[in-house]
């Protein structure tokens, strides 16, 4: 990993934790073990830094490629198949969890370098929920009401795994996509 990439890392971590206005260059500098001057060198401020933390690490990229449909068996119940989808989505989000903390928490604050790559995030989300049951569930008839429950479910449930960091990320899964069985069929 080079430099650039390192600084961007940390910088993730460091904002995704407190926010980045809370975070200093000072800071990640000292945690990434570089001058204050380096960063500098590579982002000439924290916004052109948040912004490539955004774009450059192109998590929407990843996110969209971490939830790959394995183990959808198609002679299983469609309660079981809307929760397998399900299960695969909270999967992914998981795995992207210091840029989802980052940009909901950024959206919170209406920071503006952070709006462009949240709504692309929940777009991808959308599109990509509705694929999944336009495939995997076509008994399901009104897929854009369901995917609209689907992704509040999963928001939801990453919401409450923000507040209650103790509880079991399974148990949290195994109950939203519960309620989304339970609500849309």
């Amino acid at each position: 990993m080079n430099q650039r990439e390192r600084i961007l890392d940390e910088a993730l971590r460091l904002m995704s934790a407190e926010g980045s206005a809370a975070m200093s260059m000072r800071q990640l500098a000292q945690a990434c073990g570089v001058q204050v001057a380096a960063i500098y060198h590579y982002f000439p401020s924290k916004d052109a830094l948040l912004q490539s933390v955004f774009e450059e690490r192109r998590y929407d990229t990843r996110l969209a490629s971490q939830v790959k449909v394995a183990g959808l068996e198609a002679e299983a119940d469609v309660p079981e198949r809307l929760r397998s989808v399900f299960n695969l989505f909270w999967s992914g989000a998981l795995e992207e969890e210091d840029v989802l903390r980052l940009l909901l928490g950024e959206g919170l604050r209406n920071q503006a370098v952070a709006l462009p790559t949240g709504s692309a995030m929940l777009e991808l989300f959308r599109t990509g929920v509705l694929s999944l049951l336009e495939q995997y569930v076509p008994e399901i008839q009104d897929t854009e009401t369901v995917s609209e429950v689907f992704v509040a479910q999963i928001f939801a449930g990453f919401i409450q795994h923000i507040f209650q960091p103790d509880l079991d990320t399974d148990l949290i899964a195994s109950r939203a996509a519960e309620v989304l069985v339970r609500s849309v069929l």
